[in-house]
């Protein structure tokens, strides 16, 4: 693995996960731990989600699969066979952390329970990630991506502006891809952690029950205060969070097309965006006496009014103008609407270590990718190495911890065992 140790660096996790869990996985890896993905034989099915390094479809070329694999160790294991389900419960005592995907009650059926699995290794944590949880009238329904954001509400607080009479003509918009999974296994993430911590002090495991549909509907922005608590409706708006009242719109066309994310300043008096104005000579009357009462601002005519004349001055320059910056000098929200590839090669990114480089030796190339989610002072993200290969380190995790001989997991290869 990596040179650099994170605050996991003493952990193993075994990971029996597809799209719901990789990438718990992969911050778990991130953080240090040693992650050892099992596969079965033919390949996790997330091999086969695009896109594809030059769009060519193969299990090795899976964007989405390098994304959400890296820096892990790679085997492969058919658990359902005895062979497989033997070699599982060999391994299961040198871990601390299991992740699990499968439907509820599926490990069970294969006679590794938690019970069972506590029985074998009592500090083990099982993190097991399933569409409606272990229990209650829903845990064998089948859920996706779009189902968990749909039915937890998300994609509601989604979309465009309603009409003047607040009805909707265009229906509610899904977030990006996956977004339901990776809510799901950041909270999973910080349950592990304390599950870890309650470890420490009592030398116990335990079995975490994560809901994917539980996670998303309590992730609903404000919705949950202002419908829960004062039954008030939330307005989805375009661009900007929902709302129980439409606010004017914050992003703004720039003259050769592109976007700028402006407001005034948030939750005071506007005349900082007055004075910006004044200065390029685009106020328009906004500098005259009746503007500067901050309850005269917030009228919802007059804040359409101010909202025009700075879209109007927005549209006079172009995105590489960079008025954002200007916007900034005066207190004010304002950022640029960027294309992915454009934050690369920005200076504060790059002093974040949000970008990092991965080599892929079989390819002979470096590939940018995402690097650390946040920074700790005392320990460092991993940065690699690059999603494993099918069955890559089956020599290294079967062999130099179990014993197999090779002659044996040959066998076991043509078996399709591994």
């Amino acid at each position: 693995m990596s040179s650099a140790k994170g605050f996991l660096f003493d952990l193993r996790v075994l990971e029996i996960a597809d799209e719901r869990g990789e990438f718990l996985g992969k911050l778990l890896a991130g953080a240090g731990a040693d992650v050892v993905k099992i596969e079965p034989p033919g390949g996790n099915r997330t091999r086969a989600i695009g896109p594809f390094y030059q769009d060519k479809p193969h299990p090795e070329r899976s964007l989405f699969f390098w994304h959400y694999n890296l820096g892990k160790h790679g085997v492969t294991l058919d658990i359902k066979k005895p062979a497989g389900h033997d070699l599982l419960t060999r391994l299961i005592p040198n871990f601390d952390i299991l992740i699990h995907t499968g439907a509820p009650g599926e490990l069970d059926k294969m006679g590794l329970s938690y019970k069972a699995l506590s029985a074998i290794n009592p500090r083990l944590i099982v993190a097991a990630i399933t569409p409606f949880g272990q229990t209650g009238p829903w845990r064998d329904l089948r859920g996706s991506d779009i189902v968990h954001l749909a039915l937890g509400g998300v994609m509601m607080n989604c979309g465009y502006d309603p009409m003047p009479g607040m009805e909707y003509d265009t229906p509610p918009i899904a977030p990006q891809m996956w977004h339901a999974y990776h809510i799901t296994c950041n909270n999973t993430y910080m349950a592990t952690l304390g599950a870890l911590l309650y470890r420490e002090q009592t030398g116990r495991g335990q079995f975490l029950d994560a809901s994917i549909h539980q996670a998303v509907s309590t992730c609903t922005e404000v919705d949950i205060p202002h419908m829960v608590y004062a039954r008030q409706p939330v307005w989805r708006q375009t661009g900007r969070h929902a709302m129980t009242t439409i606010v004017a719109g914050s992003q703004s066309v720039t003259k050769d097309g592109r976007y700028v994310n402006a407001s005034g300043v948030l939750g005071g008096t506007q005349l900082p965006l007055f004075e910006m104005l004044n200065k390029y000579g685009a106020a328009d009357d906004l500098m005259d006496e009746k503007y500067k009462d901050p309850a005269v601002q917030k009228d919802p005519v007059v804040s359409r009014h101010i909202n025009a004349v700075m879209k109007r001055f927005i549209q006079s320059y172009k995105f590489e103008r960079d008025l954002w910056k200007e916007g900034q000098t005066y207190n004010m929200h304002w950022s640029p609407i960027r294309k992915p590839h454009e934050n690369l090669t920005d200076p504060h990114w790059a002093a974040r270590k949000t970008f990092t480089k991965v080599y892929h030796e079989d390819l002979d190339k470096t590939f940018a990718y995402n690097g650390a989610p946040w920074l700790a002072g005392k320990s460092q993200w991993r940065t690699g190495p690059r999603a494993p290969h099918l069955g890559e380190h089956n020599g290294e995790v079967y062999g130099k911890e179990l014993g197999i001989s090779t002659k044996e997991l040959t066998k076991l290869k043509k078996q399709e065992i591994i």
